[in-house]
């Protein structure tokens, strides 16, 4: 009987949840995320001092403060993604990897951690800013990722349950623990995150318009329809076209008109009365060109803006001087 109580609680031990050791209590001064599973809890020190932005955003998603989302956001979703014995991917609930909330974040610099560390907390990327609530979860560092993604959380503990965790995994909610008075007082809500977006925003125009006076010039006049790529470049859409978009390997029929920074056009094809024809991928064209194709639908219009690693680079082409910034006025004609 004595060997049959043993057994009973061994297989307890073994089936139970891994469970964190440390006491709320016990923490040192800090603003702490855990993570609640089925399958135990991960606890992550948020570095709210060094990325406020950052760390508020993701703290009201979590209290459900923000207005995008109703309620506690991270609550009741699965692990969407994975990529085994590399990261996890939560904060879609679509589970595609292009869903969850729309708006991005200017990207904050001065990050005491790095994606290179196992155990990372990471905002996911979008067009060059940090995602509005995808995240990822370092399980083997990755410091490449430095470059576009932003670490704002280190695992402290729970590193069993992070091996135990896979992709369908239900996150049941994550709990914000603030202790120390610093902490106490940081409780950002909708008000507070959305502040902080707008006066990044203000300063990344102004710190731009120092650096580009001409394409910060036109922007100016595009008013609040612009859009930016990932890779950078800038678009305002002056008609909505229809239907799919081209992929590589489709031909596209495209009407443009070129020209510099201060309005001398260098080409057209309205002029000719001819479009210009390529095929995706195959042939030589620069590369802003083929990423704004392949994001149009058949008869749109847009007014684009390339910067010069996209255009010509350091090359001079007939009337383009070297490092040249190129508008382009497309319209996609078809494709096929």
């Amino acid at each position: 009987m004595k060997h049959k109580y043993l057994w009973i609680l061994m297989i307890l031990f073994v089936t139970a949840p891994f469970a964190l050791s440390a006491d709320e209590g016990q923490l040192p001064p800090g603003l702490y995320a855990r993570f609640n599973t089925r399958k135990g809890d991960l606890l992550f020190l948020l570095n709210y001092e060094r990325l406020p932005r950052t760390v508020a955003n993701f703290v009201a998603l979590a209290e459900g403060k923000m207005d995008e989302a109703s309620g506690p956001y991270y609550s009741n979703q699965k692990i969407y993604h994975e990529i085994e014995g590399y990261a996890l991917f939560l904060g879609d609930p679509d589970g595609t990897g292009k869903g969850g909330l729309t708006y991005t974040i200017p990207r904050e610099t001065g990050a005491l951690l790095s994606t290179g560390t196992p155990g990372a907390l990471v905002m996911n990327s979008r067009s060059g800013e940090d995602h509005g609530s995808q995240v990822m979860i370092m399980i083997t560092g990755d410091p490449f990722l430095d470059r576009k993604y932003t670490a704002f959380g280190q695992l402290q503990e729970g590193e069993n349950v992070l091996e135990h965790l896979h992709r369908d995994d239900v996150i049941e909610s994550v709990e914000i623990i603030r202790v120390g008075s610093s902490a106490e007082a940081f409780r950002p809500d909708a008000e507070s995150v959305n502040e902080m977006i707008r006066e990044a925003r203000v300063e990344q125009r102004e710190v731009f318009a120092q650096e580009n006076p001409e394409v910060a010039a036109i922007l100016e006049t595009w008013g609040d329809n612009v859009g930016k790529s990932e890779t950078g470049i800038y678009y305002t859409i002056t008609q909505a076209g229809s239907g799919s978009k081209p992929r590589p390997g489709n031909t596209v029929r495209m009407h443009y008109s070129g020209r510099l920074l201060n309005g001398q056009e260098f080409d057209s094809s309205y002029r000719r009365n001819e479009p210009f024809q390529f095929t995706v991928n195959v042939d030589g064209v620069i590369p802003g060109w083929v990423e704004t194709a392949i994001s149009m639908q058949t008869g749109e219009k847009r007014t684009i803006i390339l910067p010069p690693e996209l255009a010509y680079g350091s090359n001079a082409y007939g009337p383009i001087p070297a490092n040249s910034w190129l508008v382009f006025d497309i319209e996609l004609v078809d494709f096929q």
